[in-house]
């Protein structure tokens, strides 16, 4: 692979000792920017100027970092801390010196993770989904409503929203609602309706699962209906007559392992 000579660290404040630790071994090999991860105009101005971007925090961390990067590779690291799962590291505190090392000779690989990506009523969302993309109330005690769409499959749905994910997001929330564990090579989104309202009428049979084709959802929420993108802080209105189609994005995202 080519030798990584220059890197932008992104951090989380949480962890700044661990950045601390892991700047300084990555400075004796290579070239080191580095900010936090609230500062989102620096991720795009640096992102395309480096040859990888190394991320310190948990999965948060990542997964925000990720929706501002789209070619280049992507190194997580841990803070080696037990209070996040880093689901995406490949390197910790503990033995970034050796694998500092090993990103300046070249001497890593890349595997490229699916996301997705979304338009919302015409118009594209900003951010590719590495985990998922959620679409209901903004009170989970409210019913969302909503006519949800997979290839030449629809049904009207009453719930408290509707998780799309990948592969790897799998093992996240969706795996949480009671989603299926999917395998990166399977390449498909898995769709989760959570907690369904059955009754007299609704008898909803499209609860959950696992395509390659697009997914629509028709808005019929008529108050604080939201869509988010990996549970990120910004939230896009989804009220009655929005329309969200949701599918395999063609830029992957680009993990660092060795």
């Amino acid at each position: 692979m080519k030798p990584i000579k220059k890197a932008l660290v992104v951090y989380f404040t949480k962890y700044y000792s661990s950045f601390l630790k892991a700047r300084k071994a990555l400075e004796k090999v290579m070239t080191v920017y580095s900010t936090h991860r609230e500062n989102e105009k620096y991720i795009k101005k640096m992102v395309g100027k480096v040859d990888a971007v190394l991320v310190v925090g948990g999965d948060g961390t990542l997964l925000r970092a990720s929706h501002f990067i789209e070619k280049t590779p992507v190194l997580h690291i841990s803070s080696g801390t037990d209070s996040h799962e880093a689901f995406y590291a490949r390197a910790s505190e503990k033995d970034i010196r050796r694998k500092a090392k090993l990103l300046a000779e070249g001497e890593y690989k890349t595997t490229p993770l699916m996301r997705l990506e979304s338009t919302l009523n015409g118009k594209k969302i900003p951010y590719k989904a590495l985990n998922e993309v959620f679409a209901g109330g903004k009170k989970p005690y409210h019913t969302a409503r909503c006519l949800l769409i997979v290839g030449s499959r629809k049904e009207e749905q009453k719930s408290s929203g509707i998780i799309i994910s990948t592969p790897t997001g799998s093992y996240a929330w969706a795996r949480s609602a009671g989603g299926k564990l999917l395998q990166q090579h399977e390449n498909k989104m898995q769709f989760i309706v959570r907690e369904p309202y059955t009754g007299r009428i609704a008898r909803p049979k499209m609860t959950r699962g696992i395509t390659s084709s697009p997914i629509t959802l028709d808005s019929k929420i008529w108050h604080a209906g939201i869509v988010v993108v990996d549970s990120y802080q910004k939230e896009f209105p989804f009220n009655k007559g929005s329309k969200l189609v949701v599918k395999k994005a063609k830029q992957p995202f680009n993990l660092i392992s060795f």
